[in-house]
């Protein structure tokens, strides 16, 4: 993290200020100080830091409850906003910075009132996060702190004390406790992953102790069969499944038996639907006869019917020849021509006479022109002129009211004068003092600091001496305390030493071997008896599996003398499909259905089929679908009978292999009991054991185990305690050896005071009298005498106002000088302007006469609102409009003529279309005449009429009866030769019984026989879920208790990893680990302690992570921070603050660093020490702040932020390099 430059506005008391970091002077120095009076607003930038990253300062971080006014709101003392700015309406602070990721970020904190108003209500903070790149918001509100924790790596606390070492906050890593050091070192060095392995340990050591708790309550869900259950179940499933094959067979039988039944009662019903479809269709075709011969006449009439149609036909064109020859006789166009050339000539005569009318106007147009320019250019000169009247006219106006102005200004300057004077002369002290003033200022400056010290020193002395009286009550109880404390760590030594004797009296590695070799041979022991089991239910499954081969051999052949006879119908019934659809195809009905529209005839080989019909003759599709039905039932029997072939024959093929991997498995268990066997004469004298002499054997060694676990454990209990009672022990000691330094120290500390205070007294005396020379007021050293604070400002602020008026009074007599020279310069331009606005004037007169007499002189030629070009475009549209009208009758005159000619050619074709019809009119109804003659010896009842009615009907009507006639006629001879087929199928069918019950007596003894196979079928499945669940429950219970001890062994490994680095929140470890890394810091600081201090030395209290200091001036005792003084507390603070940031990692890199504290309390020589080591961090590329007043620090260091009160009670920031 790295700070680019820092902007504040309106808070404390700071206006407007902005540090930016990447310029000069501050971009090339690496150290460079803050500087500034007390109260100037030097903490008030880290304050601007803080907000903008946190929303929250280090000075006002404490949550207190208590409230104040601030404007009419009721805020917290400890609320941010109270460091916006006394009557400002909005505050803001805004840090620019380089995140962990190397990318730039900008961090917001605004504060503001309602409507923008000093008095209005303080609203709501904002805080927002915006990513530079591309101007992005990605955090605001609650959740930019989180953005802001994600960027630098940092929360505020660790902020505060690795960063941005506030005051009062400097010391804070020195005198922070255990579990808050671990979390700074945590995170500044990148190792939170030790947290994250004790919360792992502690959460899989739960997660094994529930799943060994779960483990265990699960193994008493399993039950096993008896051995005598066991046999009793397998022999009855055997018996159940012998009966089910046995059902199974009869019920195949009764099933044929059925069918047969089925077959004769079908064909059957079909003999009796054809007889009386049969009768039906003859009854249609008698009925219907007459309709069938008025069809037939239609057949021969169609011949005719395109004769008939021709003769209509021509009537109808007589008719409308004749029609259109009478209405062109109607049509005169003669007469409409000799008009149209009468008005040819009138239009000739007008456009001669507009023609000339244009001519002679020309002359008139070309004048008119000319006026027009003449007065456009007058118009433009008197448009100039005017506005140039009145330009200058306008600028009288302002040069006017610009010397009144002025006027006024020194009346009112004169009088602020006046006023200020008598200011002046109302205080004349005060004046007399203005020379001196600053002298003075830093003499009553002086006097103030004195004053405060001497009270300081005299609060420390009254608190140094009751320091005295509780340190010296305190060695007593200390002393007895150590006394007890040395007793307990003796104790507690001597218990451990007695469990260190027991432990080593139990041989553990000769116990765990023995235990092992114990557990192996149980192992093999029942590994064995199960490889033994498992061989007796192999050869149970070889002999079942060796029956089911036999049996499924039995039902293959028999499946194979099925599927045979199968083929055989399915012959027979192809035979009988193809003999009845080569009858069909012998009938001419069947030939016509095969015509398609467009395709050659097989017969004749036309293309047109006028007497084909859509569809087979209806008896002999019914008898082709019967057969084919018949045929697809064969096949289907076929395909079936051959499915459960390849069935049988695949489960064949199953058990086959099923029956070889059983042997298998039966010659891998014999070869797995040999090798049992081995191993286990291998263990020698264990193998001779029984199995409760292994299990009493490994229970006693358990116990020893037991034993030897619970010992380690007192001796790691015993160990810590006594680790605890050092600890307690060094804590007393050392306590007791601060108290006694520190009662030293307070008394030096009373006796140093009385001496400074004498020396203080006699430094104010002489300061008051040198101050009073300069400033002899008495009414105000009386106040000051009481209140110095108070009456110094109020004398600043007298002093200010008196500078103020003086320089006041030398502006105004400035300010007046400088107006009375501008009023004698705008006299003078007030003259020249009144003589240019009258001859501009002048001007504007003379044009206006010339606009008059041009507009007369245009006027007598054409009206003014009229230009020369409407009047020549009106000349030129009357000539235009002649010349059309003429081109206009000339051309009806041309389309008359050509109308006419194209009449008489019409009337002529016309009387040649009426002979030619009435010579084909003969000729049609010769025609018609021969044909009657032709057809009436066949069919006497034509004659003409008949013709012409039959030819007025629908058409549709007479293919339909045809069609109908020739579909009864076909469906007759179907449904005959159909019936003759059933009968004698119906007699080889009877020829052929298979039983002499009815479907009801069979259907009856299918139930009873599925009811039996029912009953028998739920008992099997009885038996061999039970026995299926028993072999389940074996190899699942067998698997458990292997799951149980392997995760047995597991949980003790992390039980015991939890008691030692395990916790829920993961601090164990972390304390842990990162004592490791305080003593890297600790190195790092001491580097730099070294050259700060070559007294102290920093290291860590045994195991932990407190921190104490040994004292090398005292042969090196060791000592707690506490009893450093401030000057040393600043230096150990100083030296730490460098080893954080020497050991911050890759993930939080620190590349600013700010220190608010401390340096007024080293002596030159150390101050300079200090400031080396500061320096030696610019090669590490970080930049250094520091914050104070020390004079000899703000000479060192060169590259300084200057913060400066100014008048008013705001100051200013300024950088020098």
């Amino acid at each position: 993290m790295k700070l680019i430059s820092v902007t504040l506005t309106n808070l404390a008391s700071i206006t407007q200020a902005t540090i930016d970091f990447e310029q000069t002077p501050l971009q090339q120095s690496g150290l460079f100080a803050i500087t500034g009076d007390t109260g100037a607003g030097k903490s008030t930038l880290l304050d601007a830091i803080c907000l903008a990253l946190y929303a929250k300062t280090a000075r006002l971080k404490n949550d207190l409850k208590n409230t104040v006014a601030f404007n009419g709101d009721e805020i917290k003392l400890n609320d941010p906003r109270n460091l916006l700015r006394r009557g400002c309406a909005q505050g803001s602070a805004e840090v620019l910075f380089i995140g962990q990721d190397n990318q730039r970020y900008k961090a917001c904190w605004k504060v503001a009132r309602a409507r923008n108003k000093v008095d209005g209500r303080l609203k709501v903070a904002e805080h927002e996060i915006y990513a530079l790149a591309d101007e992005t918001l990605i955090a605001q509100k609650s959740a930019a702190v989180k953005c802001t924790e994600q960027l630098i790596g940092l929360n505020f606390e660790q902020f505060t004390r690795a960063v941005l070492l506030a005051q009062h906050e400097f010391s804070a890593f020195l005198k922070a406790s255990s579990d808050e050091r671990a979390q700074l070192l945590e995170c500044l060095t990148g190792t939170d992953k030790f947290s994250r392995i004790g919360q792992t340990i502690f959460e899989l050591h739960k997660n094994k102790k529930v799943e060994l708790e779960q483990l265990r309550l699960s193994l008493e869900a399993y039950s096993l069969l008896s051995d005598e259950e066991l046999d009793d179940i397998t022999i009855q499933n055997r018996q159940h499944h012998a009966a089910l094959e046995e059902y199974k067979q009869q019920q195949k039988h009764i099933e044929q038996q059925k069918n047969w039944l089925q077959t004769g009662q079908a064909i059957q019903s079909k003999v009796q639907d054809h007889t009386t479809q049969l009768n039906h269709v003859a009854e249609q075709l008698s009925t219907q006869s007459a309709e069938f011969e008025l069809a037939q006449l239609a057949t021969v009439v169609a011949q005719i019917s395109d004769n008939r149609a021709q003769a209509k036909q021509l009537i109808v064109q007589h008719k409308e020849c004749t029609l259109e020859h009478a209405q062109l006789n109607k049509v005169d166009l003669t007469e409409e021509i000799r008009k149209k050339e009468v008005q040819h000539r009138d239009f000739i005569a007008i456009e001669s006479q507009t023609k000339a009318t244009f001519e002679q106007q020309q002359p008139s147009i070309i004048q008119v022109r000319t006026l027009d320019t003449n007065r456009t250019a007058n118009k433009a000169q008197l448009d100039n002129a005017q506005r140039e009247v009145e330009t200058i006219q306008c600028t009288l106006d302002k040069t006017a009211a610009e010397q009144q102005a002025l006027q006024k200004n020194l009346s009112d300057d004169n009088a602020k004068a006046t006023q200020l004077r008598d200011t002046l002369n109302s205080d004349p002290q005060g004046v007399a003092a203005l020379p001196h003033w600053q002298h003075l200022s830093a003499l009553l400056l002086k006097l103030e600091q004195l004053a405060t010290q001497r009270t300081t020193l005299s609060n420390e002395r009254q608190a140094a001496t009751q320091q005295v009286t509780q340190l010296a009550e305190r060695c007593a109880p200390l002393t007895l305390q150590v006394d007890k404390q040395q007793q307990h760590s003796l104790q507690i030594e001597t218990q451990l030493n007695a469990l260190k004797q027991e432990i080593a009296q139990l041989d553990y590695e000769a116990i765990q071997q023995r235990r092992f070799a114990l557990q192996s041979g149980l192992a093999c022991k029942e590994s064995l008896r199960n490889v033994d089991t498992e061989l007796t239910l192999l050869q149970v499954e070889l002999d079942k599996t060796r029956h089911q081969q036999h049996s499924l051999t039995l039902q293959l052949k028999d499946t194979e003398q099925q599927t045979e006879l199968a083929k055989q119908r399915v012959a027979l019934t192809q035979d009988n499909y193809n003999q009845v659809q080569l009858r069909a195809s012998e009938n001419i009905s069947a030939l016509r259905s095969a015509l398609q529209p467009g395709k050659e005839c097989v017969v004749c080989g036309a293309t047109e089929h006028p007497y084909g019909v859509e569809h087979i003759d209806e008896h002999w599709q019914n008898l082709l679908d019967d057969f084919k039905v018949q045929k697809a039932q064969a096949e289907q029997a076929l395909q079936q009978a051959q499915t459960r072939y390849t069935e049988h024959l695949s489960t064949l093929e199953a058990v086959n292999v099923q029956l070889q991997v059983t042997l298998q498995q039966q010659a891998q268990l014999g070869l797995k009991s040999q090798q049992l066997t081995t191993q286990l004469n291998e263990l020698g004298e264990v193998a001779t054991l029984s199995d409760e002499q292994c299990h009493s054997q490994i229970t006693s060694l358990q116990a020893q185990l037991t034993q030897y676990s619970a010992l380690s454990a007192q001796q790691q209990d015993a160990w810590q305690q006594f680790q605890q009672a050092q600890t307690a022990l060094q804590a007393v000691q050392t306590e007791l050896k601060n108290t006694e330094q520190a009662l030293q120290q307070h008394q030096h500390t009373t006796q140093h005071c009385d001496h400074q205070l004498t020396q203080l007294n006699q430094d104010i005396c002489d300061i008051e009298r040198q101050a009073q020379q300069l400033f002899n007021d008495e009414n105000w050293w009386s106040l000051f005498s009481e209140q110095n604070h108070q009456a110094r400002l109020s004398l600043t602020a007298r002093i200010e106002q008196l500078q103020h008026v003086e320089h006041s009074l030398n502006l105004l007599a400035t300010s007046q000088q400088n107006a009375r020279n501008a009023l004698d310069v705008i006299l003078a331009q007030h003259a020249e302007q009144t003589l240019q606005c009258g001859n501009a004037q002048h001007r504007v007169d003379t044009l206006a006469a010339s606009a008059l007499q041009l507009d007369q002189a245009r006027a007598l030629l054409l009206p003014l609102e009229q230009t020369p070009e409407q009047w020549q475009q009106a000349l030129q549209l009357a000539v235009d409009n002649a010349q059309q009208q003429v081109v206009e009758v000339n051309s009806t005159l041309a389309t008359l003529a050509h109308a006419l000619q194209e009449k008489t050619l019409k009337q002529a074709n016309l009387q040649q279309q009426l002979s030619q019809i009435d010579q084909q009119t003969q000729t049609v109804e010769q025609r018609f005449a021969q044909w009657l003659s032709q057809q009436q010896p066949v069919f006497p009842q034509l004659d003409a009429e008949l013709i012409d009615s039959i030819l007025c009907q629908d058409q549709t009507h007479f293919l339909a009866l045809h069609a109908q006639h020739k579909q009864l006629t076909t469906q007759h001879d179907q449904i005959q030769a159909t019936l003759v087929h059933l009968q004698a199928e119906y007699t080889q069918h009877q020829a052929h019984a298979m039983t002499d019950k009815s479907v009801t007596e069979l259907n009856a003894s299918l139930d009873k026989l599925n009811q039996q196979q029912q009953a028998t079928q739920t008992l099997w499945l009885e038996c061999n879920t039970l026995l299926t669940q028993h072999e389940k429950n074996v190899a699942q219970l067998q698997e458990k208790q292997t799951q149980l001890s392997a995760l047995q062994a597991d949980y003790e490994h992390w039980h015991l990893l939890d008691k030692l680095l395990g916790d829920a929140t993961g601090k164990k470890l972390r304390n842990i680990a990162q004592t490791q890394t305080l003593k890297i810091l600790l190195q790092y600081a001491n580097q730099h302690l070294q050259s700060l201090s070559k007294r102290y030395k920093l290291t860590v209290i045994g195991h932990s992570l407190d921190i104490a200091i040994i004292d090398k001036d005292m042969a090196d005792e060791q000592r707690s921070v506490n009893t450093l003084s401030g000057g040393e507390s600043f230096l150990v603070s100083l030296a730490l603050a460098l080893g954080l940031a020497s050991l911050s990692s890759n993930k939080v890199h620190i590349g600013s660093l700010f220190i608010d504290e401390g340096f007024g309390t080293l002596d030159p020589e150390t101050l300079s020490v200090a400031l080396d080591a500061l320096d030696s961090l610019q090669a590490q590329g970080r930049k250094v702040g520091v914050i104070s007043h020390v004079s000899e620090m703000t000479e060192r260091v060169a590259t300084q932020i200057q913060v400066k009160k100014q008048p008013g009670g705001y100051s200013s920031l300024t950088v020098k390099g």
